[in-house]
């Protein structure tokens, strides 16, 4: 993926390449993540990279779509109540969070720009409605256009409908065939955190990072809709739910033989909703 998560973002741009931007008012993608265990085969910084992984991806569909955008830094200091009970688990008081989201989005809102979409990969509630929470205060106060992805599966768990015009909702309709492989007793149960998916993400994206050994050979621990309860609940439930701090089926990632189209699909399908929000048509 490059040589950090700080490359292609504004970090690697002069002050003067970040004025040229905001007066050519490109668009600006947020990365949004937290440093947290996720089992022994995943590095703490999973959800920011994942984060940035995606916006950068995006970026780079823009660009060949004729749109000039930029990325913030990733920001990694969120909230962690389900898995804090862990080591390593860093997590911030909420109104510690919104305060500092509001002072970025000030400062771009004092830099020139206006159109904000913020990729969040955490599903933390609680971290979740910090973030919206911070984005609605952005919008009113500051006269911002700042909007989070959200994906549709998402939307009751969060409190939200889908027609806030805070959030850009995400529905793509993928294709069969790109779950071809993947793994049918895993159908009824939870594969949340570090499993599967994630693990096959990672992998695709920052190699070196994945303990393939260990994952290869970690049983699941996908939830039941009771577990999913326990599993919010944090602490030593969770501890006691998930030893290894892990939820859902690592060894699943050698069956995830698509991701490359399915991820190309939904940055494709992202950037399609990005540009009609811009046209007012969603």
């Amino acid at each position: 993926m490059g040589y950090s998560i700080f490359e292609k973002t504004m970090a690697d741009m002069t002050w003067q390449e970040v004025e040229k931007a905001s007066k050519e008012n490109q668009i600006v993608l947020f990365p949004l993540g937290v440093i947290e265990e996720h089992g022994p085969h995943l590095p703490l910084g999973t959800d920011s990279y994942w984060s940035y992984a995606s916006c950068k991806c995006i970026l780079e569909e823009l660009n060949n779509k004729g749109e000039r955008a930029l990325i913030v830094p990733p920001y990694y200091w969120g909230i962690n109540h389900c898995t804090g009970g862990f080591p390593g688990t860093f997590s911030v008081r909420p109104e510690t969070m919104m305060a500092v989201l509001m002072d970025i989005f000030k400062n771009l809102h004092d830099w020139g720009f206006h159109n904000i979409f913020c990729n969040n990969c955490h599903g933390d509630v609680i971290h979740i409605r910090a973030i919206l929470d911070a984005i609605k205060t952005g919008r009113n106060e500051l006269g911002l256009n700042i909007r989070i992805l959200v994906d549709f599966y998402d939307l009751s768990r969060i409190g939200l409908k889908g027609d806030e015009d805070f959030i850009l909702v995400l529905n793509p309709e993928y294709p069969e065939e790109f779950y071809a492989g993947m793994d049918k007793s895993e159908i009824g149960l939870f594969d949340i955190h570090a499993g599967g998916y994630e693990t096959a993400f990672i992998k695709h994206y920052f190699s070196e990072l994945v303990n393939e050994e260990v994952a290869k050979n970690l049983k699941s621990t996908s939830l039941t809709n009771k577990e999913l309860e326990q599993w919010g609940r944090g602490g030593e439930a969770t501890r006691t739910l998930v030893p290894l701090g892990y939820a859902g089926n690592p060894a699943g990632y050698k069956n995830i033989v698509n991701l490359d189209c399915i991820e190309k699909f939904k940055v494709e399908y992202t950037v399609k909703r990005i540009m009609e929000s811009l046209n007012g048509k969603a």
